[in-house]
């Protein structure tokens, strides 16, 4: 604790340790005087200022003086005079005016919830401070700032009374080892002190000239001043305000405190005794040096500021060495404090009143007793971990003195239930979280709209808790979300994948259900069935279609997709981090920023071509049959950029080599290497109608598929290689010969709007030996093999292969259809994008397939039938292929683009063209949902999304069959 010496005495900070004080004034009994109560608005004084006149130093210091942290921590200015043996507390709060201006900056930035805490904070401290110095004190001035008497003191003193009586156990405690009396020890307190009361502003305009009478040479008082009998008036009001209170009795020892019988205990400040502004006090000073004589100037340059302080009027105010300082008008606040200190020193104070007067207790201690027992009950009250005896009795002040909180407790007490209620109103039997967040917002509506006061967030808490504990009460719905958007209606439950847990094992084992079912066909088109709404990717693209394998397609020849081969029963889902990818995503946002304006000139060409074969003689153009599929996609597609968790080795190429077709080897391009994707001219890429080249090109090795992890997606464009799905999400089946399919006819499945089933006829020009391949119209005088279905019936011109053998252009026919899907079984096929395929009245299609050959096909369509109730979208899920007999090789490669950017693009993993076996009716059935690394891409809320899900152009191409 820091301290300062001033003029023979004192000053500390109290609570202060027994080795400050000077050994001389040990022994010395003294009398304890506290200052407490409110200051004025003033920046440079406070409510302790007009003791520095009556001890005539400057101790008790405004702001800036040396105590300043200890006093905004909530300290006690101690100082001891010595010479008197007068102990002064000084007591300061946020009712002082410089405490109140720093806690105003700490809540410059405060809520009303935080200036709530502070305040109720501060009024606890408060009154266990004036409890403290109840305990401890002789005399106790309470300072007004204003005029009148607080009648809010009456509250406080009566909870202070109470809760006296309840310490009054742990305070005898801390004084029993102490050299006090038993009185002393048992009451806990030297005597009921004595409370004088001091107005630091008067209401009456008080001019003490027209107070004296001039008697001879010398004035001559008036019996009694007007301030003396304001003084009079307010000690009747104060005395009564606190008998009627029941805060002071007769019997003093039985009372919080006393107040003289026979002497003064207000006093009234008419003019102020110490400067409150030293701006104006140098003023001053100026004006008296410049109007004084030499002589009087030379006695008044060495008065300081400081030793002005006390006792040195400003303009307008008296100077305490009135005429009326003695006698029967004002005395001065020193002697009017001083009569009651004299009485303590001498023979004590004795406050009862009545019939049958009792002794009053009074005791003084020796300034070491004092201090030491001071500094004990001080600890027993502020100490950081109080006592467990007086814990609750401070528990009971806090709660006695928030009567607004108190006020609000049982206000909102009285309106929880109802908020309760209405979030219990027409709930539903389960739920899921987004509506009992909805209600509990609707019930804190109720609760806000009665509830007031302070205690409104601790009951918020409550009614949220209550709330929640309802809701999880067997009344929580499924959170899972189907792939479609729609809530599962089981209560809470755990699935078959789901690990039992603790959390858990209480809750039912039963599978995700929303209760809506949709109807689809199977892989091959042929049958149709209920399915459920899917909540997984392998429910909507494998299981579904394994169950009507059964039934239909189960005995169809296939194509077998590459799937993860597990070799250990320890596998796990492979984690990746996309930030891994950046570099596929900006070369696909790249490619197709280039293809957006390839799109319209292939419409436009498109357009063209069809009415060039309306006119008959022409073939497409064998450019205009490039597919888009570029290099760079199928590098895209095998080359992974994240690096994986298992170590992979380097070897045999995994990608779509060694597959089988119904059992036979099929003819699967090989994975590009990384030297075709650097060098555009270095391409094993075939366009259509060009004869599959001789150069075979040396690839480098490729990423070895894992054996233990595996894709927990589809694959993409931005998939890491090595790794494989566990089942497949694409289908391809072989329906059979293609000359089952009647092209007047259509397709002969179930679904299919009227006229809607038919497939679009494309035109393909090869190069084939005479003797093997005549054209049509020439029968060579023996049976030769002939194509039926098909053919154009063209006859091309003639020429020799390289072998000597005769050539000749044959045209064949190829049928190709993209069939649209939506969920209540409604199907359809399009000529282009949005546009269903029309016939004549003689069940001829009109269209061609150029449409579908050179350009981007949306992957979701209206259905017109589904138009005018609740406008279900269909979706691409089949494009049939009808190979004719030939040298033509027919392949697919399909690419699908299911969101806008920066969405990947889905493939089948093969890593290139699929071919088809000629002469054979192919149907290859699309993911019905496309999984991707962060979830699923349903169909895009907003409309104007639409255009940019696609099947990528090249789906369809095909290349000359060369004779061994």
């Amino acid at each position: 604790m820091s301290y300062f010496p001033t003029i023979g005495t004192t000053a500390i900070n109290f609570p202060t340790p027994d080795y400050l004080l000077p050994h001389s004034w040990k022994e010395n009994k003294v009398c304890v005087v506290s200052i407490i109560g409110k200051s004025g608005y003033q920046p440079f004084t406070s409510k302790a200022s007009p003791f520095n006149n009556l001890l005539d130093a400057d101790v008790f210091k405004e702001v800036k003086g040396h105590l300043q942290d200890a006093i905004n921590q909530g300290e006690i200015e101690c100082y001891f005079d010595g010479d008197n043996n007068v102990v002064y507390l000084h007591h300061t709060s946020v009712h002082d005016t410089y405490r109140l201006v720093t806690a105003a900056d700490r809540l410059s930035n405060a809520t009303h919830k935080d200036f709530q805490q502070l305040w109720q904070h501060e009024e606890c401290h408060y009154a266990k401070s004036f409890l403290f110095l109840f305990q401890i004190s002789h005399l106790i001035v309470i300072s007004h700032p204003g005029s009148s008497f607080d009648v809010t003191y009456v509250r406080l003193f009566r909870i202070l009374d109470t809760i006296r009586m309840k310490v009054q156990k742990c305070v005898q405690d801390q004084l029993m080892d102490l050299p006090i009396s038993k009185d002393w020890k048992y009451n806990g307190r030297p005597c009921s002190p004595r409370v004088l009361f001091v107005f630091e502003t008067a209401t009456l305009d008080y001019d003490p000239d027209e107070m004296v009478e001039t008697v001879g040479y010398r004035p001559k008082p008036q019996k009694i001043s007007p301030i003396k009998r304001l003084q009079h008036c307010m000690e009747d009001q104060i005395y009564k305000i606190l008998r009627k209170s029941r805060v002071i009795t007769n019997i003093s020892n039985n009372s919080l405190f006393a107040v003289p019988a026979n002497q003064e205990f207000v006093f009234i400040h008419v003019a102020q005794n110490h400067i409150s502004d030293p701006v104006l006090f140098f003023l001053q000073q100026l004006r008296e040096n410049t109007t004084q004589g030499d002589a009087e100037i030379g006695s008044t340059q060495s008065k300081s500021f400081q030793s002005s302080r006390s006792g040195t009027s400003l303009p307008g105010e008296r100077s305490r060495s009135s005429p009326l300082s003695r006698g029967g008008g004002e005395f001065s606040f020193k002697e009017f404090l001083w009569q009651h200190i004299d009485m303590a020193l001498t023979k004590g104070f004795d406050d009862n009143v009545g019939r049958h007067p009792v002794a009053a207790n009074f005791e003084l201690a020796t300034s070491q007793t004092w201090f030491l027992l001071a500094n004990r009950l001080y600890s027993l009250f502020f100490s950081e971990k109080l006592d467990p005896k007086i814990q609750p009795h401070c528990n009971t002040l806090k709660s006695l003195l928030e009567t607004d909180l108190r006020f609000s407790e049982n206000r909102c007490n009285k309106v929880l239930p109802m908020a309760e209620s209405a979030y219990q109103e027409n709930l539903p039997t389960h739920y899921v979280t987004a509506y009992h967040l909805s209600k509990l917002a609707q019930a804190k509506k109720v609760f806000s709209q009665f509830a007031r006061g302070p205690g409104c967030d601790k009951y918020v808490g409550q009614l949220e808790e209550s709330c929640e504990r309802f809701w999880r009460n067997g009344r929580q719905l499924c959170e899972e979300v189907s792939l479609t958007g729609n809530h599962c209606v089981n209560p809470l439950h755990r699935t078959d994948d789901d690990p039992e847990t603790l959390s858990n094992s209480h809750l039912p084992c039963m599978s995700h259900s929303s209760q809506l079912k949709m109807v689809a066909a199977c892989n091959c088109g042929r049958s149709k069935g209920d399915r459920e709404d899917p909540f997984t990717h392998k429910t909507a693209n494998f299981d579904f279609y394994e169950k009507l394998k059964d039934t239909c397609c189960g005995q169809l020849e296939s194509y077998k997709f590459p799937t993860f081969q597990p070799s250990t029963s320890d596998i796990r889902a492979a984690a990746f981090s996309l930030k891994d990818l950046s570099a596929a995503t900006q070369k696909l946002q790249v490619r197709d920023d280039d293809e957006k304006v390839d799109n319209e000139k292939v419409a436009d060409d498109a357009e063209a071509e069809v009415e060039v074969e309306r006119d008959g003689d022409k073939t497409p153009d064998k450019d205009s049959l490039m597919p888009a599929a570029s290099k760079a996609d199928l590098a895209a597609v095998t080359q992974g950029t994240t690096n994986l968790s298992l170590a992979l080795s380097l070897g045999q190429s995994g990608g779509g080599a060694d597959l089988f077709v119904g059992g036979h080897q099929s003819n699967c391009s090989p994975l590009p290497d990384q030297d075709a994707v650097s060098n555009p001219d270095h391409t094993d890429a075939h366009t259509p109608g060009s004869p599959v080249s001789d150069v075979h090109h040396v690839s480098s090795p490729v990423r070895q598929h894992s054996t233990t992890e595996y894709l927990p997606g589809m694959i993409h464009t931005d998939s890491p290689s090595g790794l494989l799905p566990k089942f497949p999400s694409w289908s391809l089946v072989c329906l059979g010969k293609s000359t089952t399919y009647n092209q007047n006819q259509g397709l002969d499945m179930p679904g299919f709007l009227p006229g809607s089933n038919f497939l679009l006829p494309w035109d393909v020009t090869v190069q084939a030996e005479r003797d093997k391949w005549p054209p049509v119209g020439e029968t060579g005088g023996k049976k030769d093999k002939w194509p039926t279905v098909g053919e154009t019936g063209k006859k091309g011109k003639q020429k020799k292969s390289s072998r000597g053998k005769e050539m000749t252009e044959l045209a064949l026919r190829v049928f190709v259809g993209e069939e649209y899907e939506c969920p209540r079984g409604h199907r359809f096929c399009c000529s282009g994008p949005e546009k269903i395929i029309k016939v004549s009245s003689t069940s001829s299609v009109k269209d061609n397939a150029n449409k579908l050959i050179n350009m981007d096909m949306p992957l979701y369509c209206p259905c017109l039938h589904c138009r005018s109730s609740k406008g279900y979208m269909a979706q691409l899920m089949r494009i049939y292929i009808v190979t004719p007999d030939g040298p033509l090789q027919v392949s697919v490669n399909p690419l699908v683009q299911p969101a806008p950017h920066p969405c990947p693009t889905f493939h089948p993993g093969v890593g290139g063209e699929v071919d088809l076996t000629p002469g054979s009716i192919w149907v290859l059935r699309l993911p019905s949902v496309y999984m991707g690394d962060s979830g699923p891409y349903t169909i895009p809320s907003d409309i104007a999304q639409l255009p940019a899900c696609r099947l990528l152009k090249g789906t369809f191409n095909f290349k000359e069959m060369q004779s061994d």
